[in-house]
């Protein structure tokens, strides 16, 4: 069964084509016309290939041509020119094009979360990091690993943005967001010292920021959050595991691994787990092998 998955990460668009447990076929596309036109040449060959779209801050489970204005307003919050700018304008384009194409929900929609660690927080993690959680479970569940059997932290180190989510029981419990502020200087705007946030990098030079003006500091600050937050999930959650994906796994292995127990999936390209995962999700929401997955997730769920 042939389903596509994709990921949308500072500008780039991250796609994987995959078929169940053959090699998958990754493209990275900078320019949203060359993605449109792989997806057209595609579609030629397979019209009906099911494709999960990045979506942000999330909805509950919707086909893309029932998307409504307010839909892509609360997937993409950011303000016109952003870089969440522009993931708006090719869910608009998705809506009006004929694709058997779904959005899905972030962390925070998710009925496996209690109500109470909801309420502060506005961002729990993307759906692109639900769906690097989701291919970490499908990879496990490759191994023999039962869904109920796999507890562990997930850091996905995406190059503009790092979240941190909670799995215990093969569900996501809690999360951190990369936009979430903390009582020191938020994460975000550490990415924004660092210039690794495309979207924000005029934060850099805000006069309030220190750390844009010393970046080996920014740098420790971040690798200090990202540890601590870490630390705070595999006591709280009693969790012995930390699974790194995303773009920057190499960076946060050499600054975490003698730190952290860092496990890293074997991948067939870097950085692609979030277009994978959603290529599983894909298959599980067309009743195909991984359907199981989806429903023991409760992305059905989600409100």
């Amino acid at each position: 069964m042939l389903t596509l998955g994709m990921e949308y990460d500072a500008g780039a668009w991250k796609v994987a084509v995959w078929d169940e447990d053959r090699a998958a076929d990754l493209h990275t596309f900078p320019r949203l016309g060359d993605l449109w036109q792989f997806l057209e040449d595609l579609l030629t060959l397979h019209p009906v290939t099911p494709i999960v779209l990045p979506s942000g801050y999330g909805v509950p489970i919707t086909r893309a041509a029932d998307l409504l204005d307010r839909d892509i307003s609360r997937m993409t919050v950011e303000p016109p020119g952003s870089a969440a700018d522009n993931l708006a304008l090719f869910l608009a384009e998705a809506r009006r094009r004929t694709l058997r194409a779904y959005c899905i929900p972030a962390v925070k929609l998710l009925p496996s979360l209690p109500p109470h660690r909801k309420l502060p927080r506005a961002d729990l993690g993307t759906s692109d990091v639900l769906c690097a959680a989701a291919w970490a479970l499908h990879f496990q569940s490759t191994t023999g690993r039962a869904l109920a059997a796999c507890d562990f932290i997930l850091l996905h180190a995406a190059t503009g943005t790092i979240h941190v989510l909670a799995l215990k029981a093969g569900r996501i419990v809690d999360g951190v967001g990369g936009t979430w502020e903390q009582g020191g200087p938020s994460r975000k705007r550490l990415e924004a010292a660092l210039g690794q946030d495309a979207g924000r990098s005029g934060e850099a030079h805000h006069p309030a920021n220190v750390e844009a003006r010393s970046p080996d500091s920014a740098r420790a600050a971040l690798w200090e959050a990202v540890e601590k937050d870490c630390l705070a999930m595999l006591s709280f959650h009693k969790l012995s595991e930390v699974i790194v994906t995303g773009a920057r796994h190499a960076a946060v292995t050499q600054a975490l691994g003698h730190r952290l127990p860092l496990v890293t999936l074997p991948m067939p390209g870097d950085g692609y787990e979030g277009a994978l995962g959603a290529a599983v999700v894909a298959a599980g929401l067309t009743g195909g092998p991984t359907a199981t997955l989806v429903n023991h997730l409760g992305l059905r769920e989600a409100r």
